[in-house]
């Protein structure tokens, strides 16, 4: 059995059940299609081993470098992560990765799944039954069409958080991921994974649940079940200010700004993954007051994304709702962004 991850990503149709209605707009093109192959060094290991594997990604028949490869290795069949790994490949397209059992009893039954630039390509049974380190190593095979790679090993280890295009204005963070939220109304948590993963060290949406307080005021913790349906405002999220302290139980910082696009391209071209909060179905806005005379706003149809670039033309963003990378022109964007008021929560060290 695998865990949901694998299932979500793989199945389009979830997303008329999550934080994005079926017609949205056209996806950015930013596919490429890998071979990859995983030497597993142990996949019958005892408790308490580090064990080794060599991940190499190919494409068009020669080596992915600069490819960020993660694995995560799991309660089968839950959302468990007992372990996890992440490194970007070499020129030879080779990654080194290691998964440790320290979190297993003897016996468990572990999946380990693999991500090429944020999109799952499988995953492996894993049994913590054996008497070493070293028994049952094997070399699985993967394939299938994850995001383009943002750039070569150089490039990938260089200092500068953004590459930037003079001829279009283009400015892209790297290392952003296409991935998708496993509950019906995460998207703010699976919007904090994406903003840390491109950061350098992905946080499990699962793992913001216990910092973030409930509310009816989502500016001052989240608003209903978050396993609810997408679209109405009783099951409904949570809005910018809540994410920071939960940020910062993980050593990352996050900025709430209400600024528009030009605060919004600053925070991009300093390196910031920024979440935006965007009213996909126009202004249904509705208001509400607390006992203590507070007002605020709810807005059926409202979803949360990540701004990861921009150019001339309009925004580059990673939906967790679909799991795609996707491109809105200028207006289109402004037009969705400014009925939540311009919020968005920049994500940084």
């Amino acid at each position: 059995m695998r865990r949901i991850v694998t299932r979500a990503l793989a199945i389009g149709g979830l997303a008329a059940s999550l934080c994005t209605p079926i017609a949205a707009p056209a996806v950015l093109a930013q596919d490429a299609s890998v071979q990859a192959w995983a030497t597993i060094a142990a996949t019958h290991a005892a408790p308490g081993c580090s064990v080794g594997v060599s991940f190499e990604v190919r494409s068009g028949g020669g080596p992915e470098s600069g490819a960020d490869v993660s694995l995560a290795l799991s309660h089968d069949g839950t959302s468990d992560i007992i372990s996890s790994d992440s490194e970007v490949t070499d020129g030879s397209g080779i990654a080194s990765l290691a998964f440790d059992t320290s979190g297993a009893s003897s016996g468990d039954k572990l999946w380990l799944e693999f991500h090429v630039n944020g999109a799952y390509v499988g995953g492996k049974t894993i049994w913590a039954d054996g008497s070493d380190c070293s028994t049952g190593g094997e070399v699985v095979a993967f394939s299938g069409d994850v995001p383009a790679s943002s750039g070569d090993a150089g490039s990938a280890d260089s200092t500068e958080s953004s590459s930037t295009s003079a001829d279009s204005g283009e400015v892209i963070i790297p290392g952003i991921s296409a991935y998708q939220q496993q509950r019906g109304l995460s998207c703010e948590y699976a919007s904090l994974s994406i903003a840390t993963g491109a950061l350098g060290s992905w946080v499990n949406e699962w793992s913001f649940d216990a910092y973030v307080p409930l509310s009816d005021n989502p500016h001052w913790g989240y608003r209903g079940n978050i396993n609810g349906q997408w679209g109405n405002t009783t099951d409904y999220g949570v809005y910018a200010e809540p994410l920071v302290p939960a940020l910062q139980a993980f050593g990352f910082n996050g900025t709430v700004f209400y600024g528009g696009t030009d605060t919004l391209k600053q925070e991009i071209a300093a390196g910031h993954p920024t979440l935006v909060w965007l009213a996909l179905w126009g202004d249904t806005s509705t208001h509400e007051t607390t006992a203590d005379g507070t007002t605020y706003q709810l807005t059926a149809g409202e979803h949360v994304m990540v701004a990861y670039g921009y150019d001339d033309s309009g925004v580059y963003v990673s939906d967790p709702g679909t799991g795609k990378l996707r491109f809105y022109d200028w207006g289109t964007f402004t037009s969705m962004w400014s009925v939540m008021d311009d919020m968005a929560l920049a994500v940084h060290w």
